[in-house]
């Protein structure tokens, strides 16, 4: 099983990555996920449900590096798992349960839950935000329906539980599901005053004109460092549509 500390020291020590104490500091509350997750899962005629392993909220500032430590976790862990863009999870969700009620399925969202809940042990959600009134109404529903199939939840946000759908139509209503957040996840802040990505950004040139070979050239040069020459693409599924991004890393 991963030993993240051990594999966060040695990417410090490679100069892979920077020291950083407030991410440090994160490693222990992944690494009890980790660890709760080696449970055994019984197969078989009698098999039980996987036991429920309580969940990690990551949050924080842009650029503090939660993408990085979902990344180097999910990385390192040897379970059935999913690492996924929380829209791109919600657009799933959505078109599972348009497919349900065509079907004219009672739960509509019930067969997803269980397709998941067979499927995963882990799902890694980057970038958790509530901003649309249909995932405010289900959200709730929908974690607390994977904790109860054993899916340990593992998400990232940029701003902290009670700040979610802050202002939203009809909040009161999405209240239930910061409390689920709050009763069954770990809920730690990566409070540091580094932002790593604007550290990158500091002194460069962020204005380019004209557009030709010349500026793309140096955006590409900004660009790798940003991405640490790694990137790849990214479809995002919009109803029937696709959205394609030509390059996509750790958010970026």
């Amino acid at each position: 099983m991963a030993d993240l500390a051990k594999e966060y020291a040695a990417r410090v020590a490679s100069g892979d990555l920077y020291a950083d104490r407030v991410q440090e500091a994160a490693l222990p509350f992944l690494q009890r996920v980790a660890d709760d997750l080696k449970a055994p899962v019984k197969r078989g005629f009698f098999r039980k449900s996987a036991p429920s392993v309580r969940g990690l909220y990551l949050w924080g500032g842009v650029g503090r590096g939660k993408s990085m430590l979902m990344d180097l976790f999910v990385e390192l862990i040897d379970v059935p798992k999913r690492r996924v863009h929380f829209h791109a999870f919600m657009q799933e969700v959505h078109a599972a349960m348009h497919v349900a009620r065509s079907a004219e399925t009672e739960d509509a969202l019930r067969p997803f839950l269980d397709e998941v809940g067979a499927a995963v042990r882990l799902l890694a959600f980057d970038e958790l935000q509530i901003t649309d009134i249909t995932d405010a109404m289900i959200v709730g529903r929908l974690f607390e329906g994977l904790m109860d199939r054993g899916v340990a939840i593992v998400t990232t946000s940029n701003r902290e539980p009670n700040e979610l759908y802050k202002n939203g139509l009809n909040r009161q209503l999405f209240l239930p599901f910061i409390e689920i957040l709050k009763t069954r996840m770990d809920v730690h802040e990566l409070a540091s005053d580094t932002d790593y990505r604007q550290s990158v950004l500091s002194g460069s040139q962020v204005y380019f004109t004209p557009a030709d070979a010349e500026a793309r050239t140096r955006i590409e040069a900004i660009w790798s460092e940003l991405t640490d020459g790694s990137s790849e693409q990214l479809i995002l599924h919009v109803n029937k549509r696709e959205v394609i991004l030509p390059a996509f890393q750790n958010g970026v």
